[in-house]
C-alpha cells in the first residue's frame, strides 16, 4: 500500500451573502470552482497539467440548491477529466468519508491523486424545483418530529444537552468554555466569520432556542468552499515540501446496532480512536490538538468523552482544569471551529480538515500550535445521535 498526504489546499472565505455588509453571494458550483481555481494557484498546477494526471474527483452532496448537483456536471462546469468521480452523501461527515475514499484509492495504486472539492451555499435561496425539495423532505423528521414541535438538530442537540447536564452536572458554564475557545481562535483566523470577542456573561445571556441550548451554542451557518488535493507520497513531493500524511482511520456506523434504547450521551467513538491511532503509531500523549466536529458545544465536550482524553461523564470538569486554546494543554479546534468559524452546509468538515492542515504544514498565522507533529479529526453527519442515521468517524495526520 502506497503511504498517502495532502499536497495542496485552498480556502475561499465564507460569507452568509449579505448584500447590506458588502458579502460576496456565490452559488455552490461558483464556490466549487473558486475553491478548484485557488487550489491549482496554491500547487503551482495550472489545469492542463491534471490532463496527463491520474486522478479522481470527490464531491460532497451539497444542500443548495435543494436539488441533486450530478457529479457529471460539475465536471462539464470545471472542464474536468477524471477517471472516477463520487459524491458523498454522509452530512456533515462529507469530508471525512471522502478523505478515506481518496485514500483508498490512491493507497492501492490505482489513482495518483484524488481531488476533494467541499462547496455548499445554504444560505442563498433557491427557488423552488416543485412541490417538494428533495433535500428538505428528510421523512423521519416530517414523520416524527414535526408532530411533536422538534425544530430537527436542534431540538436533538437540545434534548442531548439536557440529559447530559441532568446525569452528569455539566453546566452552562462548561459549555460557555467551548464556545469562548472558539471564538478566540476565530478572533485569529483570517478565514472564520464571526469576529466579535464572547465572554461568559455574554454566553449566559445569550438567547435560549431549544432549551436548554443557546443561540451560542450552535453554529453559524455560512456560504463556503474548500478544495484539497490528496496524493501518493511520490507525487506529493513534487507538490510539496510540507506534505501532511494520512496515518490512520477508523469509522463507527450504526453503533449499537442491536440496541434501540441507546444512552444518548455516549457517542461510541472510542475504538475508531484507539483504532485510528494504533494505524498512526502514537498515543493521546502525542496528539497535539483535536478538529472535531462542532455543530453544538455540547458535542466537542461529549467527542472529549467519546475519544478517551476525558472520563466518561465528566467532560465539564476537564475543560475546568485544562486549556483547549491553541496555547494550552490539548488545543481543540483551532481555527474556530464551526461554531465561530462558520459550517458551510454539508461541506462545513472541510474547515476542520484544512485547519488541520494548516497547522501540520505550520500555516496557521498567529494561532499556530507550536512544533505540533500529530492531530486527530472527526467527522460527525445525519440526523439522529448515536443511532443508524449518524455516521462518525476519527482519523489521525501527521507531518
Amino acid at each position: 500500500m502506497k503511504r498517502v498526504a495532502v499536497s495542496g489546499y485552498s480556502i475561499v472565505k465564507p460569507s452568509r451573502g449579505r448584500k447590506d455588509k458588502g458579502e460576496d453571494a456565490f452559488t455552490t458550483e461558483q464556490y466549487q470552482a473558486l475553491a478548484l481555481s485557488k487550489l491549482l494557484q496554491n500547487t503551482g498546477l495550472e489545469r492542463k497539467d491534471l490532463e496527463t494526471m491520474k486522478f479522481g474527483v470527490g464531491l460532497n452532496r451539497p444542500m443548495w440548491p435543494h436539488a441533486m448537483i450530478w457529479s457529471s456536471e460539475v465536471m462539464a462546469n470545471l472542464g474536468l477529466s477524471p477517471g472516477l468521480t463520487f459524491v458523498s452523501d454522509h452530512g456533515g461527515a462529507a469530508a471525512f468519508f471522502s478523505m478515506i475514499q481518496a485514500y483508498l484509492s490512491i493507497a492501492s495504486g490505482r489513482f495518483d491523486h484524488f481531488l476533494l472539492i467541499g462547496a455548499d451555499s445554504p444560505m442563498i435561496p433557491a427557488p423552488p424545483q416543485s412541490t417538494h425539495r428533495p433535500e428538505r423532505t428528510w421523512r423521519y423528521e416530517i414523520n416524527y418530529e414535526m408532530p411533536i414541535g422538534m425544530i430537527g438538530p436542534l431540538s436533538e442537540g437540545a434534548m442531548i444537552m439536557k440529559r447530559h447536564m441532568h446525569q452528569y452536572g455539566t453546566t452552562g458554564e462548561n459549555l460557555a468554555e467551548v464556545a469562548i475557545a472558539a471564538r478566540n481562535h476565530a478572533l485569529l483566523n483570517p478565514n472564520a466569520y464571526l469576529k466579535k470577542p464572547l465572554t461568559v456573561e455574554e454566553y449566559m445571556k445569550s438567547p435560549v432556542i431549544a432549551t436548554p441550548m443557546r443561540v451560542m451554542d450552535a453554529v453559524i451557518p455560512v456560504n463556503g468552499g474548500y478544495a484539497m488535493l490528496i496524493s501518493s507520497e511520490e507525487e506529493a513531493g513534487q507538490l510539496t515540501d510540507k506534505p501532511v500524511y494520512i496515518k490512520g482511520f477508523e469509522t463507527a456506523l450504526n453503533t449499537e446496532s442491536k440496541n434501540e434504547l441507546r444512552d444518548i450521551t455516549d457517542m461510541r467513538m472510542k475504538n475508531a480512536a484507539d483504532s485510528a491511532l494504533e494505524q498512526a503509531g502514537i498515543s493521546r500523549k502525542e496528539v497535539d490538538f483535536l478538529q472535531l466536529y462542532d455543530d453544538f458545544t455540547i458535542i466537542t465536550l461529549m467527542q472529549l468523552e467519546a475519544l478517551g482524553f476525558a472520563e466518561k461523564g465528566k467532560g465539564g470538569k476537564f475543560l475546568e482544569s485544562n486549556d483547549i486554546s491553541f496555547r494550552g494543554d490539548l488545543p481543540v479546534n483551532t481555527g474556530g471551529g464551526q461554531l465561530s468559524g462558520g459550517q458551510a452546509g454539508t461541506a462545513g468538515g472541510f474547515s476542520l480538515f484544512v485547519e488541520a492542515i494548516q497547522q501540520l504544514r505550520g500555516e496557521a498565522e498567529g494561532r499556530q500550535v507550536k512544533d505540533c507533529r500529530n492531530g486527530l479529526v472527526t467527522g460527525l453527519g445525519g440526523l439522529g445521535y448515536n443511532s443508524n442515521l449518524l455516521n462518525k468517524g476519527v482519523m489521525a495526520l501527521s507531518n
